[in-house]
């Protein structure tokens, strides 16, 4: 069942022209050069939370008019976030959604000539559950797009080889789906995977947030998210019924009401966003419990009550030891300030200290977006050298370059180099 396809509708040509303007809306943005128009295709199938667990998944198939080769690689694509409410899946493309990021990634590669693929992830659009930052969801959506592609093709249409390319929590999806590759499986062979502003913390900063330390560093975007992040988890992990369990009885309507009716770009702002219902500190929203035991736990890894290494658990779970043969090409932007190339060095030395085969660069004038455009030159390089056999980019400006004294500097939080913590 996995990969196997249960809606295709052809939606669209997309002309060079409107791709350019996706590059227009934000001056992190370059265009980085588009030399073909695109048809866009609508698909839904079938992927796995856990074994023998079916869940739908919708995505966008996008098909260049003019391919970089005939049969074709495939490239599948992580996008940034969305918000969780149904209207927010990208592959919508809804007026009310938040398009700003994922439109760029996709046409720096489609309009280049690449067959791409985006999955929305499982239950966001089609029936279901659907969570943010749950790994095993991203992973198996993004494994098995590998499948669904192929099925609608002609068997001499598309080479064997595959190539991830995710954003911000897309690269913790396809970081997900490089861990999860060799017991899940997937169609062809996996060539590469390019992590750009990945979200490779640990989740336990999601606890750490709603504590009474973090109320002095959350503001409405990090409220918003962790608002999401229990949300989903609880949804996935102890039924729909029990998804506004972690908040306040007389706070679970109106919590509900702005994550449903809204995407990200309203439910992460200060007008529409968490301060709209009086929400500015965990203890606003979050039942005491979680204040305290789930807050203290993700602050400082003392998990003692039953309830807290409960979360724990989930949080180990949703930041998984990476595949050591697959290799990864991790990007920081040097101007993020959302997740910093300090916050960024965290989760590499995690991935470095669990065996992965990472090259960590860095993109010194992107920031979290606008790296997606702004380092496309080197990436399509690599995607004609490792999926084409073509000559390799120059080498990315590394990291340690850039920053030699840089250091994991997240504030609140421990990082753990172990497996077995999250």
């Amino acid at each position: 069942m996995r990969g196997n396809i249960t809606r295709c509708t052809f939606e669209r040509t997309i002309s060079i022209d409107e791709m350019a303007e996706a590059f227009a809306v934000s001056d992190s943005f370059v265009n980085p050069g588009l030399s073909t128009p695109v048809y866009k295709y609508r698909i839904q199938y079938w992927t796995e939370r856990n074994e023998g667990e079916p869940v739908l998944t919708s995505a966008a198939l996008y098909i260049p008019e003019m391919r970089r080769a005939d049969p074709s690689p495939l490239v599948v694509l992580g996008h940034g976030s969305v918000g969780i409410a149904d209207q927010c899946a990208p592959s919508l493309e809804d007026s009310t959604g938040f398009n700003k990021d994922n439109r760029p990634l996709v046409y720096t590669y489609a309009g280049d000539g690449w067959v791409a693929i985006m999955p929305d992830n499982p239950g966001l659009g089609p029936p279901g559950t659907t969570a943010w930052l749950l790994s095993v969801d991203e992973g198996h959506a993004i494994l098995d797009a590998t499948r669904a592609a192929r099925k609608l093709f002609n068997e001499d249409a598309l080479t064997e080889k595959n190539s991830l390319i995710g954003l911000s929590v897309g690269a913790h999806a396809v970081l997900s789906a490089q861990a999860a590759a060799a017991d899940y499986g997937f169609e062809g062979s996996l060539d590469s995977v390019v992590a750009m502003s990945p979200i490779w913390l640990s989740a336990g900063i999601w606890g750490a947030l709603i504590s009474p330390v973090g109320a002095a560093l959350v503001d409405p975007t990090l409220m918003s998210v962790a608002m999401q992040f229990f949300v989903g988890h609880l949804a996935i992990y102890e039924g729909e019924d029990s998804r506004l369990d972690a908040f306040l009885p007389e706070k679970r309507e109106e919590a509900r009401q702005l994550l449903e009716d809204g995407c990200w770009s309203q439910i992460t702002s200060a007008e529409q966003g968490p301060p709209s219902i009086g929400v500015n500190v965990g203890a606003d929203l979050f039942v005491p419990a979680y204040v305290e035991e789930v807050g203290n736990c993700g602050l400082t890894d003392a998990c003692e009550t039953e309830l807290a290494q409960t979360w724990r658990a989930r949080w180990v779970a949703d930041r998984p030891p990476p595949n050591t043969t697959i290799p990864i090409f991790h990007w920081t932007g040097g101007m993020d300030t959302f997740i910093s190339p300090g916050f960024q060095k965290c989760g590499l030395d995690r991935l470095e200290a669990q065996g992965g085969s990472v090259a960590a660069c860095v993109q010194a004038d992107g920031d979290h977006s606008g790296i997606v455009t702004k380092n496309a030159e080197w990436v399509r390089q690599h995607l004609d050298q490792v999926l084409l056999g073509g000559a390799p980019p120059e080498p990315c400006e590394l990291l340690d370059q850039y920053d030699p004294m840089l250091e994991c500097s997240i504030p609140i939080i421990p990082n753990s180099l172990s497996p077995d913590d999250p």
